[in-house]
């Protein structure tokens, strides 16, 4: 055998292997589909697994109301009854605090980009609002225990089933509203199902399972239009600003969009 066949021929040996075969990383690489971002979004032949863009909730309340232990049930009354006097219930984004996982993806008021990294081992949700970025892990199971603290988006993984893109998010414990106002706990754990059913649609079926705020899970189905032309803009958010209006000194927040 000639000095240079031999390269070659472990080159074939090494891509024929069972090992190669099974290597994890290929395997999630393979299962994403190749975007090429020079080609117009427009012009891209319908992929269910390209979830890549801007999109936008439909408008509307995917929740209505929850089933809440009666502990949970009293928090919600006690919110109600201080929004009632004046004194609303104060969300995260009040305090330049990001939403967390629950609120951002049933409460609509801005659009998500979606995007892959790392050859198709993550998946980025980025949300033009305070602090809305979290990613999904393709390529590992959710950490343990040790490794766990309150989160605003938790350790999300997911897999694909057919068509179907599967995430599993805990450890949401920074955060105590699924909404604006509806109480959740620190053991509420999400799962999503995104399934892209046409080129402009996007169907997030999450169900939201806390056994200690609800009496059983609940489950609803977020729509998402597609918008190849928009483009995500800058968000910013001050907070803490010192305020001597009047001879008295109090804290400012103030929100900016741009």
């Amino acid at each position: 055998m000639s000095a240079l066949a031999t390269p070659l021929s472990l080159l074939v040996l090494l891509l024929t292997s069972p090992l190669y075969a099974a290597s994890p990383t290929a395997a999630a690489a393979a299962a994403i589909p190749q975007v090429h971002p020079a080609v117009p979004a427009q012009s891209r032949p319908f992929n269910p697994r390209d979830l890549t863009g801007v999109w936008m909730q439909v408008r509307g309340r995917v929740f209505k109301s929850y089933p809440f232990t009666p502990k949970y049930a009293a928090i919600l009354k006690q919110r109600e009854a201080a929004a009632a006097a004046g004194n609303p219930f104060q969300v995260a984004q009040g305090d330049c605090l990001p939403a967390g996982l629950a609120a951002s993806m049933t409460t609509g008021a801005y659009p998500i980009e979606i995007y892959y990294q790392y050859g198709g081992r993550e998946i980025l949700f980025d949300k033009e609002n305070v602090g809305a970025l979290y990613r999904v892990y393709l390529n590992r199971p959710h950490l343990s225990a040790d490794e766990l603290y309150p989160m605003f988006y938790g350790d999300s993984v997911g897999r694909w089933d057919g068509n179907v893109l599967i995430v599993d998010t805990i450890s949401l414990g920074a955060t105590s509203a699924l909404d604006l106002m509806a109480p959740h706990s620190d053991a509420l754990h999400v799962i999503q199902k995104f399934h892209r059913v046409s080129y402009d649609t996007l169907d997030d079926r999450i169900t939201f399972d806390d056994p200690k705020a609800l009496t059983r899970p609940v489950t609803g189905t977020v729509v998402f239009k597609y918008h190849p032309d928009w483009e995500l803009k800058e968000y910013e958010c001050t907070n803490e600003r010192l305020d001597f209006t009047g001879g008295t000194q109090k804290i400012k927040a103030s929100t900016v969009k741009r």
